[in-house]
């Protein structure tokens, strides 16, 4: 655990600071009266039992485990419970009491525990896993563009510019005048004209309409003319500190805006309405339920997104556990979240505070990852871009993890991860922590290189398993030995590296089976072609990313992560034994039932 400060320390003890202004006096009083809720699922089983109860009933030894698992809540049998615990263990029949898993083995060995209140779930020989952890979402970010009806430019529901402007031109005809025309998901990739969206593109079908497209990656927006103006834009507007204004061969401005310069456009958006992050939140956590996830890490959050998801919880529409984690881009930022007495791991089972981000480089699309040589193909000036000085990203690490903050930080080039480790490395030596966890978001280039510092600085990764199908194509764009090692499976596990998996959504779909699949495979969309076969796990492998390494990343591996009693009642029932299907099945696999504490949170239709 951190020396500084002691994340184990039970809820009681801490006490609630000053968040700054990263949140308001209300949305306070929201977190402190949701820290104890226990919300129920629209299936819920039964009303749950104290923590401290299920506690009592575990201490007994094995000869009294009939009494200590009586009366359970619910009881699963006719069940192919893939545990996930250490020994891996295939399990028949689970108990549960009070949110909890009270008992699991065979048929035998439960069956003492109902009562004729319990009720009784024959699964009928069908699969039960953990419930499934995504360690990287952008959930909120993803959900608000859905319910707030913005164009959805991504592949496949849109294959090219031509379709992309078709949308553009009837929403233009449609909207008040000077009102906004916003989407985001184009993927120059996939499209068919394999290019990057241009103002030229824009305008004619726009009118008077700003427009602003964000780029699947989320690393650049693509304006047209009147979002340019609007933004104050020009072919003489310097390039921030951070970002790149693209500009075309007579020196005008393409409308392509990269990384830092995303925010010449974002600062001027209309204002969203108060109530969509609340709606948002229900919306994703129905989403995320039905794909089999039960705990999500939101990343990069705003104040206003922290107060939607409590605003959800209080509301009882808030059904997935979520990890909120809120967004650091200069040290005055890092300075007011460290002065709000706020820190990792306060709240309760459902919503709590979790990691710190960072960013330290660009993104793949945009072609802004910071690299050593060779640059990127066709661009032999391009070593992407980092984000923060050295010396500002070691004091901002410093100051955070000294305040008891989880340090999770974007670098996607092997240069950008070095900086990172580089500035861990002082960290962890300078403040004597022994059990930070420290994560490096996507670590895209992760070479044999890397992969010791990882291990040896016990630095995780949060990686992207789905990014080798959906944009693989991105990775040639750096050279056969980069393509090698971008986002590598087994040889994190041969080199003792710890890995969870995150969707990055919208980047890729928020389900999980996608990556499961890729993990396996690792198939490229594009092409097909496998990218780097020695990086593939086993379908175990791969589960544990999504259960033990997923749980054990967020300080949660005595919580969840593996089907064991005295952990959440955190489980899924699915259509197919993902142990023994063909590899090509996994990214089809339904989820039947998400149970969420030993509620019935989502059933399929």
């Amino acid at each position: 655990m951190l020396a500084v400060h002691p994340w184990h320390f039970p809820l009681e003890r801490r006490r609630l600071g000053r968040l700054g202004s990263l949140l308001a006096k209300d949305t306070q009083m929201i977190l402190l009266s949701s820290i104890h809720s226990n919300r129920r699922c629209k299936f819920a089983v039964r009303g749950a039992q104290s923590t401290a109860s299920v506690v009592l009933l575990l201490i007994f030894n094995s000869a009294a485990h009939a009494q200590s698992c009586a009366n359970a809540d619910l009881v699963v049998r006719n069940a192919k419970i893939v545990t996930m615990d250490a020994a891996d263990h295939i399990a028949e029949s689970l108990a549960a009491r009070g949110g909890r898993i009270t008992a699991i083995g065979s048929a035998q060995d439960v069956a003492a525990c109902a009562s004729p209140s319990t009720r009784i779930i024959d699964a009928q020989g069908r699969t039960i896993l953990p419930g499934l952890i995504d360690v990287h979402t952008h959930a909120m970010e993803w959900a608000k563009g859905v319910v707030s009806g913005e164009i959805d430019a991504a592949y496949p529901a849109m294959k090219s510019i031509a379709t992309l402007v078709t949308e553009i031109a009837a929403r233009s005809k449609s909207a008040q005048p000077g009102e906004w025309i916003i989407g985001a998901g184009w993927d120059d990739a996939k499209y068919s004209d394999h290019r990057y969206v241009t103002r030229q593109d824009l305008d004619p079908a726009s009118g008077d309409h700003p427009v602003y497209l964000i780029h699947v990656s989320g690393h650049l927006g693509a304006a047209n003319s009147a979002a340019l103006k609007l933004a104050g834009v020009s072919r003489s507007t310097p390039d921030p500190s951070g970002g790149v204004i693209e500009h075309d061969g007579n020196g005008e401005p393409t409308g392509i805006l990269k990384d830092n310069a995303m925010d010449l456009v974002a600062r001027i958006l209309p204002p969203e309405r108060p109530d969509l992050p609340a709606r948002a939140a229900k919306y994703l956590s129905a989403a995320a339920l039905s794909f089999g996830l039960t705990t999500i890490h939101d990343i990069s959050l705003s104040p206003e997104d922290l107060r939607g998801y409590q605003q959800a919880e209080l509301a009882g529409t808030l059904q997935v556990r979520v990890h909120m984690v809120p967004l650091v881009k200069n040290i005055s930022d890092a300075e007011k979240l460290a002065q709000s007495g706020f820190f990792t791991g306060f709240g309760n089972d459902r919503l709590k505070i979790g990691g710190a981000k960072m960013f330290a480089d660009g993104g793949m699309g945009a072609r802004t990852i910071a690299i050593y040589p060779p640059p990127a193909a066709g661009e032999s000036a391009n070593f992407g871009l980092l984000l923060w000085k050295p010396e500002d990203m070691q004091k901002a690490h410093r100051i955070l993890a000294a305040a008891g903050w989880q340090l999770i930080t974007h670098a996607i080039g092997d240069r950008a991860i070095d900086e990172v480790l580089d500035s861990y490395a002082a960290t962890l030596k300078s403040l004597n922590l022994s059990d930070a966890r420290f994560r490096v978001v996507h670590a895209g280039i992760s070479t044999p290189a890397i992969q010791k510092r990882f291990k040896d600085l016990r630095v995780m990764v949060d990686g992207d398993p789905a990014f080798v199908y959906w944009i693989g194509s991105w990775f040639r764009k750096y050279g056969p030995e980069r393509v090698r090692w971008s986002y590598p499976g087994k040889s994190y596990l041969e080199n003792g590296v710890i890995a969870g998996a995150g969707s990055d959504v919208p980047v890729t779909p928020i389900t999980p089976w996608w990556g499961l699949w890729a993990s396996v495979v690792r198939k490229e969309l594009t092409t097909g072609e496998i990218l780097a076969p020695e990086e593939r796990l086993t379908i175990r492998e791969a589960l544990t990313l999504y259960t033990r390494n997923g749980a054990y990343i967020g300080f949660e591996e005595k919580q969840k992560g593996s089907l064991e009693p005295g952990k959440l009642a955190d489980f899924i029932i699915i259509d197919r034994d993902v142990l023994t299907i063909p590899s090509d099945q996994l990214k089809d696999v339904q989820v039947l039932k998400t149970f969420v504490g030993g509620e019935l949170c989502y059933q399929r239709p």
